[in-house]
């Protein structure tokens, strides 16, 4: 049975009475031809398997979707795929009963192939046939919405010589509810615009209604305005599949600066859109492109996405002089402002500093360098950008440079004052998703890297926390598996600090980040304990063993400087091989660790004492 929210029920149709009854002795020997003339096809209906009287139907909708004929609506009907058709029309608006409107439809043979349709002036046929335009929606459906079809099939005469026909909507309703995002006003919204792309024409053939246009916009009517942060857009297309292609375009901005965003749907039921049905999605528009949720045709419950892109960012490159860069796939240059796609280049020659390069200051993207022409230039290329940027003039470090207690770094490592090394850069750059507002106005000059510490924090197997409480929240939120990607530690550790300041006892941890003995510089984010992602990042370059970076660079200042075992100091008598907490909670009774040794195996175990998997910690900060 169809979901009752479904605003596109299925046609019902319904008469009573042969006017001929039939014996089993007029039926040929051969058990397919029947005499001309003789039975009379008549015609009852049902509504995914409900019975008349209660005919779906085409002229008035309620706010359920389901519709009523009227007395005197034709019904075309055809027999064997061919243009020519005969007219039924209803005589009982309540019963949903048809009569002939004309002449009368005969069994030849005990299996005949039929269709029905509405309105009647459509001309189909097994090649297609009246075409349809659905470009321009914007002023209301017209005929479009009441467009229905009983696709081609198979009928076996029995007693009686009753045929039940099943109507749908030609055509798949698809409505787009529009958010404001983070980035967006309320004015972008109020004056966004909506366009769909697919056919923009369809016939309608004996087995339904096919793309008979080309791709292109399709304008759909707007339902509602952007009153309160949310507008709604409905259009009527033709029956297709939308994977791999853009499908719902949201342009925010007039003239120069207009920006276009692309929902692209990627999984094979994201926009597989069927005739007669609907398809709701809710867009949030924000800066760095859309975020789209999809409820599924006629179901209740779930949510699927989609991939959204943005066709141009704006970049802001300030002028240095002295400084003169090569920008490769940029245009529309407005003063310090460039306009760009998903990605582009930069070249500075070494002798304006092989240390320094345009860092990203404001927004999301991924940055490489790359040492051309002989070592003498630097190329750094901007790509999978995510959201406006906003660069400045600067340092740049480069994985495995060492920190130095003043906020500097470089490839040398030193021991004393403020060069004095107290940290490792195991990633450079933000990482996807972070950005320097995440940090509380501390990071001024955007976001250069971040660092583990030389030694743990928690120097024994500690606790993370209290087993029983789920700390579960939007800066803290809960992780199934081991696969999360957030680099969030700050936040997470932020949030455990300040929610527990009174009482840190079993927040072994967390405390110990925060009482770290090594100060951290007034321009870094200041120590915090790494999410899961931040510490399988460390691991990665550590890997328990000589031959990797990271673990090369510990070793070579002191052995000491190694991830440990939990036992030393014998607090809570654990041991725990290298086994570090995480900054991500699982769920109420257990928390992440990494364990430092070959494999690097991520895991969750009880966050209190109560238990034997009790870790280390080791702390790491943004700069």
């Amino acid at each position: 049975m169809m979901n009752k929210s479904n605003p596109f029920r299925h046609l019902a149709v319904a008469v009573f009475a042969c006017l001929m009854a039939a014996s089993c002795s007029d039926v040929t020997d051969d058990g397919t031809a029947l005499p001309d003339g003789k039975y009379p096809m008549t015609f009852t209906a049902s509504v995914d398997g409900l019975s008349a009287p209660n005919p779906a139907s085409r002229a008035t909708t309620d706010a359920d979707g389901k519709t009523t004929w009227q007395t005197d609506d034709p019904v075309a009907i055809s027999m064997d795929g061919g243009a020519n058709h005969k007219v039924h029309k209803i005589s009982d608006a309540g019963t949903g009963a048809m009569i002939p409107d004309g002449e009368t439809l005969y069994w030849s043979k005990q299996q005949e192939t039929l269709a029905a349709w509405y309105p009647v002036n459509y001309i189909i046929g097994n090649g297609g046939g009246s075409e349809v335009s659905i470009t321009d929606q914007s002023s209301g459906f017209g005929t479009l919405e009441n467009t229905l079809h009983a696709p081609a099939q198979d009928y076996t005469y029995s007693s009686g010589g009753s045929v039940a026909f099943t109507f749908r909507h030609a055509l798949a309703k698809v409505k787009v509810a529009l958010k404001k995002g983070e980035g967006i006003t309320d004015d972008d919204l109020s004056n966004a615009t909506v366009t769909f792309t697919g056919y923009t024409a369809g016939s309608l053939g004996y087995g339904g209604m096919t793309g008979s246009g080309s791709n292109g916009d399709i304008i759909p009517k707007t339902e509602t305005s952007a009153g309160g942060g949310a507008a709604t857009y409905t259009a009527l297309v033709i029956p297709q599949q939308m994977q791999g292609k853009k499908f719902i375009k949201v342009t925010i901005g007039a003239g120069g600066a207009a920006r276009d965003y692309f929902y692209t749907p990627t999984n094979s039921t994201d926009a597989r859109l069927e005739a007669g049905k609907r398809y709701t999605y809710t867009i949030t528009v924000k800066k760095t492109g859309l975020e789209v949720a999809s409820a599924p045709a006629w179901e209740t419950g779930g949510e699927t996405t989609g991939g959204s892109e943005v066709s141009s960012f704006r970049v802001k490159i300030p002028t240095v002089s002295d400084v003169i860069p090569t920008i490769e796939g940029t245009t529309g240059k407005e003063g310090e402002i460039y306009t760009t796609g998903n990605s582009f280049s930069i070249t500075l020659s070494v002798s304006s500093g092989s240390r320094k390069r345009f860092n990203v200051k404001g927004g999301k993207c991924d940055v490489a360098v790359e040492h051309i022409n002989n070592g003498l230039d630097n190329k750094f290329t901007y790509s999978n950008i995510r959201s406006d940027l906003e660069l400045v003039y600067g340092d740049y470090a480069e994985v495995g440079d060492y920190y130095y207690a003043g906020g500097t770094w470089s490839p040398d490592y030193t021991a004393n004052g403020s060069s004095a090394c107290i940290g490792i850069v195991f990633k450079a750059d933000a990482a996807q998703g972070d950005v320097a507002s995440n940090y509380d106005g501390k990071l001024t000059d955007g976001i250069h890297g971040y660092v583990v510490a030389l030694t743990d924090a928690l120097t024994y197997a500690g606790e993370w926390g209290v087993r029983g409480t789920d700390e579960n929240n939007e800066f803290l939120p809960d992780v199934s598996s081991n696969t999360d990607t957030k680099y969030n530690g700050y936040a997470q550790t932020k949030y455990i600090l300040d929610t527990h300041s009174a009482d840190l006892t079993c927040y072994e941890a967390f405390s110990a980040v925060k009482d770290y003995a090594t100060a951290a510089p007034a321009n870094s984010s200041g120590w915090y304990l790494p999410s899961m992602k931040q510490l399988s990042d460390v691991w990665q370059l550590y890997k328990g063993k000589a031959g990797n970076m990271l673990y090369d660079r510990l070793n070579a200042i002191s052995s000491d400087n190694l991830f440990q075992t939990g036992n030393a100091g014998g607090n809570h008598n654990k041991d725990n091989l290298y086994r570090y907490w995480t900054s991500t909670e699982k769920n109420l009774t257990d928390a992440w660790y990494v364990i430092f040794d070959t494999g690097g195996a991520i895991d969750a175990y009880a966050k209190d004492k109560g238990y034997d998997r009790l870790c280390r910690a080791r702390a790491i900060l943004t700069f």
